[in-house]
This record gives C-alpha cells, structure tokens and sequence, in this order.
C-alpha cells in the first residue's frame, strides 16, 4: 500500500507498505489481521533503550562451564533477552546440517559475539560492512563455546529517540524491530482511531482518550504512561464484553412459559427415591436452587440459568425435578449431554424411576439403529415422549417436538454456541436451565455466563466418601501397581486414566488400547480388565459399563470418556497417566468419579519428571487441595482463560489486555454496562450514540452469536 494512501482501523495488514499477503499470514498467526488488530497488539514489556548491555559480563560468569554433549542449544539458564550495540569486526558464511548459516562477529569492546542469521538473502549481507556501527537485539545462547544471538533484530543506525521500546509476542521470523517498523508506518499514514467510549465515561472512569492510550501503548516516553494505556483498553475490552452480555440478557427476558405452581409428580419422584435409598436427602444448597428454578419457571418471563455444582454435589436430581414440574405442566422436557455414554447412563437411571409415576422416557443418540432413530423420532413428534434423553442427535433437522418447553444442557461447555441455538429453536421460549460440574471462578462466571442468572450448589451430601490424592512419578509405577492390587484383594474396582486411545509417533504418551493389553496380560493377568472409549461401538460400550458396573470386571482402562456420566460406588480408585496433559478442572472432575461410594478412596496422579514449572504447579495444587472452585483459580491464574475456557465457542469478544483476576475492573465495568442497557435498552440517548455506532459496526456477528449464549 502507498504509505500516502488512507488506510482505516479496518484495512487488513496486508495492505500496509511492507506487509504483504506473506507477512500477514504470520502476523495472523498472532491474532492480528486487521489494523485495529496491529494497534492493539499489546506489547509483552518494555525495554529500557539506554540499558544497552556490555557483553563481557555474559562470558565471565561462564568461564570453563561444561556442558556434556551441548551441541548448540541454548543452555536453559541463559536464556536471556539483550540489546548491544557493537562494530561488526568478521563475516561468513558457515555450513550447517540445517543449511548455510551468515555469521557476523560483533564485538563492543568488553567482548565479542556472534550474529547467526538463517535462511538469509544475499541482498540482506551486503549491509553488513567491516567497522559499521549497529545496534542488535535477541535472545542470547551459545554455538559451541561462542555466544550468539540467533536471527537477531538489527538497526543499522542506532538512535536514542524512543527511551522505551516495546517487546512484542512474535511469531515465526517476525522481529521485535518489524512490528515497530509496521507500527511506525500505520500512524505515520494519519490513520484515524476512533473512540469507543462516550466521554462521560472517559471523566468517570479517568481514561485516557483512545487515540493516546493506543500512542502510549506503542511509543510510551515514561512507563507510567504505558501503564495508563493499558488501563484504559483493558477497561474498554471488559466494558464492551459486558455491554453485549447485558444486551443478551436483556433480549431473553421476554414472555416466556408460565409453568403451574408445585409439582405432584416431582414429589413423587422424590418419594420413590427416598423409599428405596432411606439415607437420601437433598442438601440445603439443593434445597435453595430448587426453589430459585421453581420460581423461575412459575414467572411469566422466560429463564436462563446455570447452575453449577462439584461433582458428586446432586446436580442431575435438581435437573430431573425441574423436568418433572414441565411434564406436569402439560410440556416435553429434553436433557441434551455431550457423550452417548452419559445419555445411557441417564436413561438406565431415569428408566427406573419415570415409568412408575407415569413419565414416557426416550433415547437418541446417534448409534441408535435406523429403525430405532424412526420410531423415537415419531413419537418426540406426537408428544407420546415427555422427556427425552440425547446427544447432539437432538439437534439434527428432522427432530420436531410436539410442545417443547424445558431443556437441560448438561456440561454445556463440551457444546459450541451454534448447537445451543439449534436445541433452543426447537421451541418456542423454552425455560432453559444449563449444568456444569467444572467449577467456574466468579470472574470468568461474570465473562461467560453473565448473561444467566447463577445458581450454586456449595454444598456436598454428607453420605460422599472421603478421597485421598497423591502424585508420583512415574518410576513409582510398580509401587501404584502393588497398591492396586491390594484394593483388588479388598473386593474394591479401578479406574486406569489414559490420556489417548492411540499411540503415536507424534506424542510420546502411552495410550488406553496398548496398555490395556500390556495390564491384562502383565501385571493384572489374574483380574478382570475391561476397556472403554469413545470409539467403541454402542453396544459394545454398553457390554462394557454394564460388567463394569455389576462388578464382573476388576479394572476399566479408559479415556476421558468416563469424566462425565459413570456411577460406580464400589470403584475406590483411580490412576491417571501423563496426569500433566491434563487442567485441573478436567483432573477435579475425573476425580470426582470416585465420590460415588461412602467408603476412602484414592486418586493417584501419575507423570514423567520432566515437567515444565506450570505443570508442577497445577499437579501439587490439586494433590493438595479437594475444593473445586479454589482449584478453578488456581487454573485460570496459571493457564488463561484461552486453555482454561476458551472463549471462541461461546461467541465473544478475545480478550487481549484484559485479565480477568482482576476483579475490581471487571466488577465495575459489568456494573456500569448493564446499567446503561437497563437505563437505556434501545441506546437512544445522544451520550450513549458512540455505543450504538460501536455496536452496529464492530459487534453485529457477535450479537448473532450470543443468541445462543
């Protein structure tokens, strides 16, 4: 693009002067496609311009190291960001196994260094003149026993203009030194930055006006200012995440079904279950989230709710008395769960129940045969079916409800926004009532779910057995071995986690199928070993979970199939390999399969010693520390919200400033966004125009989306 050219905050980077279709391929790769995304492309720190390092001190401290076998690499503890400026004193040109190699020697007067530039242009060495003055910046490691800096930023002309220069997140060959070049560009372009805020909120809030929080985000003279940029697009991305939510709040408060008061058939549901199980009682936390989705249902406005429990904490009993008191009401209910092995087991379990106080069950899933799949399908048509179990069959084209009103979507977060939508059309206002096991920090709970109104069940059922959690490495395997045996010899049954189906050469991990045939044969060989993963064919899964159950097989090796949905209280323990692939939620939730008996159980942790710090973290927090919700934190802190929840299924605006644990900006932005939207729903006042124009022009794919929320 002609640098005179008018480019706008929503020209894609491929047409900035020296960018290109290429370069904005790897520039995507950084979540930047669009100017707007260049601009905020937030710098990672920033360094100091005159701390430029002398490069003697490097070598000292190194002075007859030995590093057996080092050939090249860096060495770990060296691994260390510079700046130098140096005269360049020798170049050549040196083969390598990985190709030719152009070698500058720099040397700044204390030492030497060595510049290593692959996959270089001839062009690109002529400006590498004996005696010239330069400035390089990179990450600094060895080449035998010479320091280098590989492929290193260059500037050709030092200058001491900028007193700070911003380090990026980079991506392929993309240099610190480009990405400030491209920016430099863009604003030398006069480019316009539109504001986004209404000014009464810029003097409420103290922000800086868009235009020099974003000049201050790239070119701070001071760090403070740098720091007030941040401030201001981490409180606008919260802000502009909240406004939609209220909105999406907002527009599903419509007329709903108003569903009669009480429900005869859920207390006798209830009855039925506490005659054959006379130790059963609903928690005082059940009993408050009952009420609060009773209420709910009994008001003409349509619910949206989601209601979150630890595993084992008496979700699906809730769930099945809210579907009861539709049923009652004249409505089909639907409970719609994201593995065919949860659904069965539902089915088995309310197939129980339901026929006894007149309740027509159905199953449809997506292994059901032709035949099958016709036959429940007429009868979800004709209303003959009052609750129906499923997966995402449910949501397939020629499904018709009769009269659809209520829909349970259990572990909704295994389902992307567009499914949510698709059950949702199949009727007409339906209450809808979302459960999770993961537990969900409140921050990321006000980011994701503040659309709905929350409901928590904070309490366990006095009868849940007791877990022990350990974590080992894994040359204590035959220890773990011996200990399985030993709850064998008690009569108890074990889980065997394994993180794949299948090996491979790509990933290094013992997967389920090998090893369930190295355990039978090997150490196991005098129990019985089933195996079980989502490949397996329905009946065979069935055949499975129900010797599994009955007690008939010792030991299930398996996949994360069984996270959701298996009910065994004789299973008292559980070993999880390569537990370091796995977050804590998913490891919790595993867990939590062990919670179904009332005696002591154990969970073990097994994984390789070669871990990263992160992942030791996470694995001596959850050996510690049984509480869900703490364990959600502590996740979050560690991974992000990207691995912990990522966002894109749900619909909403990346976050690239913002960080959630911060609560007091995420608090006030909520605050202040879903006031403006209750203050003024139709955003007609002039002060709250920009949000109108914001909304219209940036958001209209997102408001779509969160139709599904």
């Amino acid at each position: 693009m002609n640098t005179k050219m008018k480019c706008t905050v929503d020209t894609n980077v491929q047409y900035l002067k020296g960018v290109g279709p290429k370069v904005a391929e790897v520039f995507k790769k950084l979540g930047v496609e669009t100017v707007e995304d260049l601009l905020t492309l937030a710098p990672r720190r920033y360094a100091r311009k005159s701390l430029i390092k002398d490069i003697s001190p490097r070598v000292q401290g190194f002075q007859g190291l030995r590093v057996p076998g080092f050939k090249g690499s860096t060495v770990p503890e060296f691994n260390e960001e510079m700046r130098v400026v140096g005269r360049i004193i020798q170049t050549r040109t040196k083969r390598t196994s990985k190709g030719p190699v152009f070698v500058v020697k720099l040397s700044d007067g204390t030492g030497t260094l060595d510049l290593s530039f692959f996959n270089y242009s001839r062009k690109a060495t002529s400006n590498f003149k004996w005696n010239k003055l330069i400035e390089v910046e990179g990450v600094i490691s060895f080449w035998g026993r010479n320091l280098q800096i590989v492929n290193p930023s260059v500037t050709f002309s030092p200058s001491s203009k900028e007193k700070f220069l911003p380090i990026y997140p980079l991506s392929q060959w993309l240099t610190h030194k480009y990405i400030r070049k491209v920016v430099r560009t863009t604003f030398a372009n006069d480019i316009e930055i539109p504001e986004t805020l209404p000014s009464y909120i810029l003097k409420e809030e103290k922000l800086l006006p868009r235009e020099k929080a974003i000049h201050y985000l790239h070119f701070p003279q001071k760090l403070e200012l740098a720091e007030l940029a941040h401030q201001r697009l981490e409180f606008e991305e919260l802000f502009w995440l909240q406004v939609l939510l209220a909105l999406r709040k907002k527009s599903i408060r419509k007329k709903g079904i108003k569903f009669k008061k009480g429900s005869e058939l859920a207390r006798q549901f209830f009855d039925l279950l506490t005659t054959e199980t006379p130790e059963f009682k609903l928690t005082e936390a059940q009993r408050r989230v009952i009420w609060e989705i009773y209420e709910d249902m009994e008001s003409k406005c349509k619910m949206n709710r989601l209601l979150q429990g630890d595993v084992g904490s008496g979700k699906t009993v809730i769930a099945i008395l809210s579907m009861l008191k539709a049923v009652e009401s004249g409505y089909q209910s639907a409970l719609m769960v994201p593995t065919e092995v949860l659904a069965e087991q539902h089915y088995l379990r309310l197939s129980h129940y339901l026929p006894k106080i007149g309740v027509n069950l159905g199953l449809l899933i997506g292994s059901l045969s032709a035949q099958d799949k016709r036959r429940i399908k007429e009868e979800i048509n004709n209303g003959e079916v009052q609750i129906v179990v499923g997966t995402h069959a449910l949501i397939e084209s020629g499904i018709k409800f009769k009269k659809l009103g209520f829909i349970v979507i259990d572990e909704q977060h295994k389902f992307g926004v567009m499914q949510r939508i698709s059950i949702a059309q199949k009727a007409k206002s339906p209450d809808i009532l979302v459960l999770t096991a993961t537990p969900i920090p409140r921050s990321l709970a006000l980011t994701i779910y503040g659309d709905l109104d929350i409901s928590v069940i904070d309490e366990m059922p006095p009868n849940v057995g007791e877990i022990h959690t350990r974590w080992v490495y894994e040359n204590k395997i035959q220890e773990v071995w011996e200990f399985v045996r030993s709850e064998l010899k008690e009569g108890r049954q074990c889980y065997i986690v394994y993180p794949v189906i299948e090996g491979s050469e790509k990933l290094d991990l013992k997967a389920a199928r090998e090893e369930y045939e190295r355990l039978r044969k090997g150490v196991f060989k005098d129990y019985e070993v089933g195996l079980l993963h989502g490949r397996l064919k329905r009946k065979e899964k069935a055949r499975v979970m129900e010797e599994f159950s009955s007690g008939k097989l010792n030991i299930l090796v398996a996949t994360t199939v069984i996270e959701v949905g298996l009910d065994i209280p004789n299973a008292s323990c559980m070993i999880i390999e390569h537990a370091e692939r796995f977050g804590l939620a998913q490891l919790h939730q595993l867990r939590g399969r062990l919670r179904r008996g009332k005696t002591k159980s154990y969970c073990i942790f097994v994984s390789p010693e070669n871990l990263g710090e992160i992942a030791k973290e996470r694995l001596k927090a959850i050996e510690k520390e049984e509480d869900g919700f703490k364990l959600a934190e502590k996740d979050l802190e560690l991974r992000g919200i990207g691995e912990f929840f990522g966002t894109r299924q749900h619909g909403l605006p990346e976050l690239k400033l913002a960080n959630l644990m911060d609560t007091r900006v995420l608090s006030r932005a909520r605050s202040l966004a879903f006031k403006i939207i209750e203050d003024d729903p139709r955003l007609e006042n002039p002060e709250n125009k920009i949000i109108r124009e914001v909304l219209n022009r940036r958001y209209q794919e997102k408001l779509k989306f969160l139709e599904g929320g």
